[in-house]
């Protein structure tokens, strides 16, 4: 399952810089679009929960607080879902496939 949840998963959303980078070690790192994110995530069928994490509370234009607010995750190809601690959907980032842009928020 870890497999299908490494790597880095972006916003589509148009003027967004919002993902979250899930990498092999267990740590993770992402952004709103606005505020880092930096914690560490475990796998959990039939995804990942991630561990609890501060931030900044800054607001941004474009950013996707719904980010923050992130639990648990769940991949199916190249769509991640998002959860919150109440298993409330918040949202869907998809894999990023190679971009070359610099991480926002990194």
């Amino acid at each position: 399952m870890t497999q299908q949840i490494n790597g880095k998963w972006v916003s589509t959303k148009e003027g967004s810089s919002a993902f979250l980078q899930f990498d092999e070690d267990g740590t993770l790192t992402g952004s709103d679009g606005g505020n880092r994110i930096a914690t560490t995530w475990g796998a959990e069928d039939p995804g990942a929960v991630i561990k609890p994490f501060a931030t900044t509370q800054r607001a941004v234009m474009g950013m996707e607080a719904w980010v923050g607010r992130v639990h648990r995750v769940e991949a199916e190809g190249d769509l991640l879902t998002v959860f919150d601690h109440g298993g409330n959907h918040l949202g869907e980032l998809v894999r990023d496939t190679g971009s070359i842009e610099p991480d926002e928020g990194h």
